[in-house]
């Protein structure tokens, strides 16, 4: 018996290492997607002839899909398999790049940007479904998926920048080999996870104060998306405004700042993990938006040093939010509604508050790309009073979670 024991241990130890490895991996690869367009949004507006308002359109497509297509994505996941629908994500993901890489013409852009917001859309509820049902501990997996997520964002600037010495066409072509071999070996992988919950399970929705507390915090991260898109999609060209040349050419040099950027905030994202592993978590969520808000602000007023390092300090702290509502899900969410609110989560946070592009778009045409700071401070702040809202709920919630 202890044999068998030690075996199975064995075999669950080897299943969590398999999971977390390509849940890192597709989390990083995500991530490389979703910046390559922010950092050559201006190679690329001159490719198609948009101005930035039209070119925030397109790039609406991509992110909305991004978001709502979680929906679907986590329904999927949770009755065919995460495995399955996550060798979907490699593979569609890299039709899309690969469109996006050899289209002409702002149909083809459009086309191009919905495959890759339905392909990278699968990542989200599917990465951290499969972390919560198949590992045993996953707080601080949470916080080592999250860091890799941030080292993908953070390596995306700098794919973008060496490729666009080429053309920035190579950014996206360059990844589509690695995206179909990754999918190839996930397949071939032998990952096993509970078995999908029935339909009937997933009917029995969460009563009175627990019901409330999830939605409190849905609600907060859909403020959470709309600050996180807006910044991000406008801070590499304000870096660019504001930081000044540089020795290096211009798309490395804001390559280069961004991936510092990015990669302190995969140090907050892991920091982040590694402390609600011990703790409820609701009030470390409070703590990231109250230290945030005020430090969005500040960043638009700053340029030079004074912004990068201000900008590195808020990016710790925004990207620290991520693995937090991740962990929280995972802890409050039914057991048969995981992957639906996982899909749901994201749907939210990237699919409403992905607009955040379009409204960073229109507020830099009319106000000045300063003004993106203040309207993103603004929704931290709301994310900020629901989080409180959901911390003064008190513990009594916590048994209610099955």
């Amino acid at each position: 018996m202890a044999d068998l024991s030690s075996a199975r241990t064995h075999d669950q130890a080897a299943t969590e290492r398999r999971i977390l490895f390509f849940a890192c991996a597709a989390h990083a690869l995500t991530h490389v997607y979703i910046v390559i367009h922010q950092i050559l949004q201006t190679e690329m507006r001159d490719a198609f002839g948009l101005d930035v308002e039209g070119f925030s359109a397109y790039t609406t497509i991509c992110v909305s899909l991004f978001g709502w297509g979680a929906i679907p994505a986590g329904w999927l996941g949770d009755r065919l398999g995460e495995k399955r629908v996550l060798v979907a994500f490699f593979w569609l993901t890299a039709a899309g790049g690969a469109a996006l890489g050899l289209v002409q013409g702002t149909a083809g852009l459009a086309l191009g940007m919905a495959l890759l917001g339905l392909g990278t859309s699968i990542y989200h509820p599917v990465g951290n479904a499969m972390i919560a049902k198949g590992i045993s501990r996953p707080g601080r997996a949470m916080g080592t998926n999250g860091l890799w997520g941030s080292l993908g964002t953070a390596a995306g600037p700098l794919v973008a920048g060496l490729a666009a010495v080429l053309s920035w066409r190579w950014a996206y072509l360059a990844l589509t080999l690695p995206m179909l071999a990754f999918g190839l070996w996930l397949a071939a992988s032998r990952i096993t996870l509970p078995p999908a919950h029935q339909p009937a399970a997933i009917k029995k929705a969460p009563r009175g104060g627990l019901l409330v507390l999830l939605v409190l915090l849905l609600l907060a991260m859909t403020c959470g998306g709309f600050q996180f898109w807006m910044i991000t999609h406008m801070l590499p060209t304000f870096l660019e405004e504001r930081v000044g040349a540089g020795v290096l050419p211009p798309q490395l040099q804001k390559g280069g700042l961004m991936a510092l950027i990015y990669a302190i905030g995969g140090v907050g994202q892991y920091a982040a993990g590694w402390l609600v592993h011990h703790r409820d978590g609701r009030g470390l969520y409070v703590a990231v938006f109250c230290i945030a808000a005020p430090l969005v602000y500040a960043a638009g007023r700053l340029e030079g040093a004074a912004l990068v390092a201000a900008a590195c300090l808020m990016s710790l702290f925004v990207f620290a939010a991520q693995p937090i509502e991740n962990v929280l899900l995972s802890r409050y969410a039914p057991p048969a509604w995981k992957g639906a609110l996982f899909g749901l989560k994201f749907a939210l946070a990237f699919g409403v508050g992905g607009f955040g592009t379009r409204l960073s778009g229109a507020v830099t045409a009319r106000y000045g790309v300063s003004e993106i700071f203040t309207a993103a401070s603004t929704f931290t702040a709301a994310a900020l009073v629901l989080a409180l809202l959901a911390y003064r709920m008190g513990p009594a919630c916590e048994g209610q979670a099955g």
